[in-house]
């Protein structure tokens, strides 16, 4: 009977890592799709306007909820009592004066950028980034309960909302001015925003009804929703029979006594550092400084790159040209595979903390994890390096800019990282899981300042080709960084398993 309980939780956490990979896939196509017509609306002018302010919003949202999902999903796997509404009023804290503060000056940021006409457009978008908080709170606490035929419904309904307001109201504003035009597909934003938030608010209150006198480690077992319940061990491994009624998630773990007896007073701060809040922000703080790395590095590299090549003497349009090419169909086709471990890092980092909390085999959970993912980024790699001329003359056609031979080269030379970039995905969301969170973030920060270093000494000599190789040693030393980091770290669950 045990043994298959122990199977049927197996094929859950499969299922549940499934359907989060099938609902990322569509919301790329969803994204790719929207690109199409979106581009004819507001032609090359307008989408020029609408990219150069995104990314400072991407950056904003990043820095005000990036970390918060991967947090609020271990901490729920860890006990399932940290409450949904600690979560969102921690995240509306910190990003609705970090919105305020963006809003004051979006306007001065929009002509920084070089593109005055998208101050409308930013202005459209920053009023996103609390509901953009709130909505990772509540995708956090659904991932670490197991619920992920939410999460991934949301991220649909997200994209969806985004394709039809983005392109009706583009549309729409579009004989106004092409400004106003370029703010209707930034409101598809923020329409996506809010209706991902609203559908998880939905569920949210809906399994609170259902089950009103539970944990949320309890929902998880007998949720009759019909979603997968992956995790729905946690119940019955991590939560005392007693200790249902102790608000456990708002006292530090040594002070809950087995059987869920009396819990020693402490002093008010040791209180305050053992709060959901503190540990919410501490476990999401450095999570969120890895998310901001690559951005980071975009940021420098839209100022690098192109002035490098032009002082080297290249033709101001054919740097231009090949910096949009590197950046955009071939970025997009190398980062299309790692969508395929979106669901097992969603899945994964969970499932390492509750392990450890439980005295479970985190190595066989890695291995089995990571085998399957390094496998298919494999594939993906050849057919990319196989495939080349195809793959970019079916996305970008024969107006590229750069000759065919040339795009290819640069795809082949690129598909390098994407086993990389799996290794890095997997290894942040072992160590993430595992309580060391701030490996990745250093790791990241010293692979982008080898290519950094590197862009210099081989934009001048190799061209498009010398950034591509850069690109690749960024995520090949990120790689091997993180994966010594897991491999020590399994060595010492090993010996402390054995001991």
């Amino acid at each position: 009977m045990k043994h298959a309980k122990e199977n049927a939780k197996k094929i859950g956490v499969l299922g549940g890592a499934g359907i989060l990979t099938a609902a990322a896939l569509a919301a790329k196509i969803l994204g790719a799709l929207y690109r199409v017509p979106l581009t004819r609306v507001l032609g090359a002018h307008g989408m020029g306007l609408y990219q150069s302010v995104f990314p400072v919003y991407a950056l904003i949202v990043t820095l005000a909820g990036g970390g918060l999902t991967a947090a609020v999903s271990k901490l729920i796997a860890e006990n399932g009592e940290f409450t949904v509404k600690t979560g969102i009023g921690t995240a509306l804290a910190f990003s609705v004066p970090l919105t305020l503060c963006a809003l004051a000056v979006h306007r001065r940021i929009a002509e920084i950028t070089g593109a005055s006409e998208a101050a409308l457009a930013l202005g459209v978008l920053l009023p996103s980034v609390p509901v953009s908080a709130a909505a990772a709170v509540l995708r956090g606490y659904f991932l670490g309960s197991g619920h992920t035929g939410t999460s991934a419904l949301g991220q649909l309904s997200e994209q969806a909302v985004k394709f039809a307001v983005g392109l009706i109201s583009a549309f729409a504003l579009k004989n106004v001015s092409l400004a106003a035009s370029v703010a209707g597909c930034a409101a598809g934003v923020t329409a996506g925003e809010i209706a991902a938030a609203a559908l998880y608010g939905l569920r949210c209150k809906s399994a609170a009804r259902r089950v009103p006198a539970k944990s949320v480690s309890e929902t998880v077992a007998t949720d009759a929703d019909g979603l997968p319940q992956p995790l729905a061990e946690v119940s019955a491994e991590l939560v005392p029979a007693a200790a249902s009624d102790l608000p456990s998630a708002d006292l530090p773990p040594a002070e809950v006594v087995s059987g869920g007896a009396a819990a020693v007073r402490e002093p008010r701060w040791h209180a305050l550092f053992a709060s959901p809040a503190f540990r919410l922000i501490r476990l999401a703080f450095p999570i969120t400084l890895g998310l901001l790395v690559l951005p980071f590095c975009q940021v420098l590299d839209s100022f690098i790159v192109v002035n490098v090549w032009v002082r080297s003497g290249m033709d101001p349009q054919t740097a231009t040209a090949l910096y949009g090419l590197v950046t955009g169909p071939v970025a997009a086709l190398i980062n299309m595979p790692a969508v395929f471990t979106v669901g097992v890092c969603g899945m994964l980092l969970p499932r390492v903390s509750q392990l450890l909390k439980t005295g479970g085999d985190v190595r066989r959970a890695v291995v089995r994890a990571g085998g399957a993912t390094l496998l298919l980024s494999v594939l993906f790699f050849a057919g990319l390096a196989l495939f080349a001329p195809l793959g970019m003359r079916i996305l970008c056609g024969t107006d590229t800019g750069v000759p065919l031979a040339q795009a290819a080269l640069l795809l082949r030379s690129s598909a390098v990282s994407v086993p990389l970039v799996c290794v890095v995905q997997l290894s942040s969301s072992v160590l993430q899981g595992g309580g060391k969170a701030f490996l990745p973030v250093l790791h990241l920060c010293a692979a982008a300042a080898v290519k950094e270093a590197l862009l210099f000494f081989l934009l001048p000599r190799f061209g498009a080709l010398g950034f591509v190789l850069a690109l690749d040693a960024f995520y090949f030393a990120a790689a091997v960084l993180d994966a010594v980091a897991v491999w020590r770290f399994l060595a010492s669950r090993g010996k402390k398993s054995t001991g």
